[in-house]
């Protein structure tokens, strides 16, 4: 303000504010912000004025914080002599709050105390006591109102605590953007005008915690997904007056799932779930981290490539769900929009095996309630096929579990029979195995049509001894194979006598196709002993000979004689007639007691039989009782010769019982000697002659004996015994007067086994 009329225009310069001269149409200019400086210098010209005229106006303020008592003054240009001195208050309003006069001071609150001594002083001072906000502002005085904006005055600051801070800014911020956070707060100092100029500084907090580097009003972050775990807050600071914290605020970061997860984790090998087909799994939660949450669907992809809900609907967590084989994955889908998803895929590896499908020359067998037929001779391709994952191993058997074809790791079997036989005939079936499934199979039939032939795969017995008579039976068990079954009606036989009534039936055996043909032959004399040849269906099937089987006669030349080391060698030539199953016992007698040696088989008729026993007790004498047999009976006379072991003597009998021996002793030793020579000559003629016959006329001997008797002039053969143990069927003590209980004689009811004996002890 300077004097001058308010109509004239001014030239101003402010020093240090402007620097420019700028016109005034009026006595006064107002500086903006004045309170900042401590002096302000304008330069003011009048129009017509040559020079500048300078006003210097001194910028006089006072800081103090609440509760502070504040002494303000200034100096007067003047005490006023008469009336009042005003000191006005000047904030939002203006107000007087002391006046002073030569002798009286008047305050308008008892917080406001006058120092001014005298009280006309010029030197104005007072004391604002405990201020506040409301006494911030500008004090100035006169004896007018206007003078309380006049110079000269003083400027009371009173800074106050900010107001509470508010966080503003976006808080859904995607994943790596930034996010700019803003604190908002006002100062409450006063007076307003100084207010305006106060620049608020700010501190910010993460979880209760002092963040360093941030002190401006906006904070600035790269998101992260960890930034939703965080709370954040602000300070304002006026000086040293600091704010109360804001309001929390939290980032909610914004991000797709970047990996689907499942619990509990299936066990997978080779990075599939194995499950049988009809097991159940699950169930299964689907979780995902994203944000905003996903929305979680559950699928399953089948073998034709469809993709399909489950059913019934899931979300997050999967209800057990029956594994079907079409069924080759499940899958959990986390959706977080149309364009952005992430799935976690159960990939399944679904085991089964179904039943084998049969086929007979590429044709599937529907059923086993038939067989399927064919002829002899034909080519039979039968197959297996089973389906199954793994793949799985397959067997073809045959009966009561024999295997004719298996295949490893393949879901198809093949077996070819190369030419189809009667045998081939019956129950296949067709095995899937794999492991950890019970078998599956399926059973199918062959029916092989074939005609009625002899079953070499049998022991056949074609030689029957018999004895004849009225109702003596020879029963005949002949193995055969023929599908259908022989009929009992197309059985004949054709024998020696003709018109011979002859019955036969027939029996299964263990397999459909093999059969017994049972006949009963009777024998009523002589005439019924030769060749029986069966017939069936106007073919011949097999002959079988049936000889004379009766008591047989005893043996011939039994003799014996002692050699050293107390040993006896005992001969005799087989006298047999008859029949099959012939055999000798030898025993020795102790007064009426016989007690058995051996039983010892028969070499044949007429040969020569050469048995050791020993060692025995020298100077002892022995009696040997012997005895031909069969299955019929024994011999009804027995042959008995002794043997006396001496030291140094030999002595033979032959079964002619002398009582006495008239013989000296030189005339016994010759006839030792010679015995002796000529046992030995006839050993030695006798092996070498064994070994010449046995070679040439094993055959022909054994036909011989079958059909014919042997000639009685005939030489005999020599020929080291044999050993037949038959002591379970015959004994001594019902030797003499046995009698078979009936004459029918079953052709497979004895047995006998044999074994070769160089000496006996």
């Amino acid at each position: 303000m300077w004097n001058g009329k308010s109509s004239d225009s001014y030239s101003v310069a402010i020093h240090g504010l402007s620097e420019k001269v700028f016109q005034v149409n009026d006595t006064q200019h107002t500086v903006k912000n004045a309170i900042n400086y401590k002096s302000i210098m304008l330069d003011v010209k009048a129009k017509d004025d040559k020079s500048y005229s300078r006003i210097i106006y001194n910028v006089s303020k006072i800081e103090l914080k609440e509760g502070d008592n504040a002494t303000i003054f200034w100096s007067a240009p003047y005490f006023p002599t008469t009336g009042a001195y005003t000191i006005y208050h000047t904030n939002k309003a203006n107000r007087s709050i002391i006046q002073v006069n030569s002798n009286n001071v008047t305050t308008q609150n008892r917080k406001y105390e006058y120092l001014s001594q005298p009280l006309n002083s010029t030197n104005i001072t007072f004391v604002i006591r405990n201020i506040t906000l409301d006494d911030a502002g500008y004090y100035a005085g006169g004896i007018k109102a206007e003078d309380a904006w006049s110079g000269g005055g003083v400027v009371l600051i009173v800074p106050g605590i900010p107001l509470t801070p508010n966080i503003n800014g976006s808080l859904n911020i995607p994943v790596g953007n930034l996010s700019q956070l803003t604190c908002l707060s006002k100062t409450t100092s006063a007076p307003d005008y100084y207010a305006k100029l106060v620049n608020l500084s700010y501190t910010w907090f993460v979880n209760g915690t002092k963040m360093d580097k941030e002190k401006g009003h906006t904070l600035e972050l790269n998101v992260t997904k960890d930034h939703k775990d965080n709370n954040y807050t602000c300070k304002a600071m006026d000086q040293q007056l600091e704010s109360y914290h804001s309001n929390p605020v939290q980032i909610n970061p914004l991000y797709k799932p970047d990996i689907v997860l499942i619990n509990p984790v299936p066990k997978v090998e080779n990075g599939k779930l194995t499950v049988k087909e009809g097991e159940i799994i699950g169930p299964y939660n689907c979780s995902a981290d994203c944000n905003p949450p996903c929305e979680f669907k559950w699928r399953y992809n089948d073998s034709a490539g469809n993709i399909q809900d489950v059913s019934p609907p899931s979300k997050a967590a999967l209800n057990p769900q029956i594994v079907t084989r079409n069924i080759t994955e499940f899958r959990c889908v986390a959706i977080y929009n149309e364009n952005d998803r992430e799935r976690y895929i159960i990939d399944l590896n679904v085991q089964y095996l179904d039943k084998p499908l049969a086929y007979i020359n590429g044709e599937q067998v529907q059923g086993h309630d038939s067989a399927f037929p064919m002829s002899e001779a034909e080519i039979v391709n039968l197959s297996c096929y089973v389906n199954s994952n793994p793949v799985p191993q397959i067997k073809l058997t045959k009966g009561v579990a024999v295997t004719i074809s298996e295949e490893k790791n393949n879901d198809w079997l093949n077996h070819t029979i190369e030419s189809s036989q009667c045998s081939d005939t019956g129950t296949y079936k067709c095995m899937g195995l794999s492991t950890s499934f019970n078998n599956t199979e399926n059973t199918f039939g062959l029916n092989v049509t074939c005609n009625t032939r002899i079953d070499n795969s049998t022991p056949i017995k074609t030689l029957y001894g018999s004895m004849s008579g009225n109702d003596v039976n020879v029963h005949v068990s002949l193995p055969v194979m023929g599908n259908p079954p022989p009929q009992e009606s197309m059985i004949m036989w054709f024998g020696p006598v003709k018109n011979v009534n002859i019955t036969s039936t027939v029996s299964q055996q263990d397999v459909p196709y093999k059969h017994w043909i049972n006949s009963s032959i009777p024998i009523i004399n002589q005439d019924y002993y030769g060749n029986y040849t069966l017939n069936y269906n106007g073919t011949d099937i097999i002959s079988v000979i049936i000889i004379t089987e009766d008591v047989p006669r005893p043996p011939m030349n039994f003799t014996g004689y002692a050699y050293g080391n107390g040993y006896v060698n005992l001969t005799w030539v087989s006298g047999f007639n008859g029949g099959p199953e012939e055999y000798f016992l030898l025993y020795t007698r102790l007064g009426s007691n016989l007690t058995q040696v051996r039983n010892i088989s028969d070499p044949g008729e007429g040969k020569l039989v050469n048995f050791n026993h020993g060692p025995l007790n020298m100077d002892g004498e022995y009696c040997y009782v012997l005895k031909s047999c069969n299955r019929i009976n024994c011999s009804a006379q027995t042959v008995e010769t002794k043997v006396t072991i001496h030291s140094q003597t030999t002595t033979a009998l032959n079964e002619t019982h002398s009582s006495s021996i008239s013989l000296t002793n030189n005339m016994l030793i010759v006839i030792i000697g010679v015995s002796v020579a000529t046992a030995i000559l006839a050993v030695v003629i006798a092996v070498c002659l064994t070994k010449y016959f046995l070679k040439r006329k094993k055959t022909q001997r054994r036909r011989e004996i079958a059909q014919v008797g042997p000639t009685e002039g005939n030489e005999p053969d020599i020929v080291i015994y044999t050993v037949v143990d038959k002591t379970k069927k015959f004994n001594a003590g019902f030797i003499s007067d046995y009698s078979p209980a009936s004459k029918e004689v079953d052709a497979g009811q004895f047995a006998s086994s044999s074994s070769i004996v160089v000496r006996v002890q």
